[in-house]
């Protein structure tokens, strides 16, 4: 009988993997695929900013998993509701489906866990706030006060909240400031990066306060730990990112409910059969949470369940992510090596690429090479 791996989730680091395992295996290896998600499309996220501005609709970055997966992986629709790695077995809405090899590409929880703020939610990294996003800047003008920033140092895109806090200075004219954990804009993305952001956000006209983790918002004002306050008239608060319940309250957990990962495997420490990817993955390896890091780790992880079963290794994995910035006249983005981090030998190796006019063009080419060429898993 075929082997079979199970991946749980079919976003960038899932759909991906599921279909490098089919395409790349011997026809005396290939197993049986599975790939679990409870929705039956896939979105491209950093399309939401692109809403949020009127520059185009949700449809545009959405496609049906049926069109993106290979035919020969085994498409199953349902919610996850236990993972038992010492049955090594799932169970969900959809029965329980064991497995010989599991594959956990299930991302972060994006959301407010107990409901949006008083304040809204209004900040792009959910289509929900891409789209109250959107209705609230077209009230704003020059006499508003825009509060922008994240609940915490982990989230999707680290640049994407400056670029952002640009874009609606530009658009509106209001008095953007921006509060963030972190000293300087980028801090620990290197001296280059941080001192391209903050030249970039002098020139727009944003105000930068760092060391502020807010730990509350209300109708009109952001309170940090230390009980500093920003007031303001709109705020766009990047929501907290968190492990998905059905993984913190699984063995998998540590303390802090995100799962224990092994580099260069991307197993679990206790559990071989396990692997971790996608942004699940990212607290552990002490890496950026971005897409295209999720896809080459879901090819290295493919390559290396294939060589289980006799298939060449794949050597060291690529821990390469790039984010794009779009203030709104040129663009750029930041490119990362994660691979010191993972292994404990050092930082992440970040380079700035120049701010150019046809990075903007790029950025809108990468949203349709993502689902074209990165989802095929032919990436690495």
């Amino acid at each position: 009988m075929n082997r079979r791996v199970v991946i749980l989730g079919a976003g960038a680091a899932g759909l991906p993997a599921a279909n490098r395992l089919v395409r790349h295996a011997g026809s005396d290896a290939a197993p049986e695929v599975v790939l679990v998600d409870r929705a039956d499309g896939h979105l491209f996220a950093p399309g939401f900013t692109a809403v949020m501005f009127g520059d185009a609709e949700a449809g545009a970055f959405s496609r049906p998993l049926a069109d993106l997966a290979d035919p020969r992986v085994r498409l199953v629709r349902g919610e996850v509701t236990r993972i038992d790695p010492d049955a090594s077995a799932v169970t969900g809405t959809f029965g329980e489906l064991p497995y010989d090899e599991l594959v956990i590409a299930l991302g972060a929880d994006v959301g407010w866990p107990d409901g949006p703020p008083p304040a809204g939610e209004l900040a792009p990294w959910t289509l929900h706030g891409a789209l109250a996003g959107r209705d609230v800047l077209r009230r704003l003008g020059p006499g508003d006060r825009v509060v922008a920033g994240p609940m915490g140092t982990a989230y999707r895109c680290p640049p994407a909240v400056f670029d952002l806090a640009v874009r609606i200075r530009q658009m509106t004219g209001a008095d953007v400031e921006i509060v963030h954990p972190w000293p300087r804009p980028l801090a620990p993305f290197g001296e280059g990066p941080a001192a391209a952001f903050t030249e970039l956000l002098a020139g727009a006209g944003v105000r930068f306060t760092g060391e502020f983790a807010i730990a509350g918002i209300t109708e009109d004002t952001v309170t940090s730990s230390s009980g500093s306050q920003a007031g303001f008239d709109a705020a766009f608060i990047v929501p907290p990112h968190r492990p998905p319940a059905v993984v913190a309250d699984s063995p998998l957990a540590g303390e802090s409910g995100w799962p224990a990962v092994s580099y260069p495997s991307f197993t679990h420490p206790a559990y071989p059969h396990v692997s971790v990817i996608g942004d699940l993955a990212a607290p552990a390896l002490r890496a950026g949470l971005a897409g295209t890091l999720a896809v080459f780790e879901a090819a290295h992880v493919a390559d290396r369940i294939l060589a289980r079963a006799g298939g060449t290794d794949p050597g060291p994995p690529r821990m390469s992510a790039i984010c794009f910035a779009d203030p709104g006249r040129t663009g750029s983005f930041l490119h990362c090596d994660f691979a010191g981090p993972a292994a404990g030998t050092g930082p992440a190796a970040c380079a700035l690429m120049p701010w150019l006019p046809y990075f903007r063009k790029a950025k809108r080419l990468f949203a349709e090479e993502w689902f074209d060429s990165m989802l095929t898993g032919e990436i690495a």
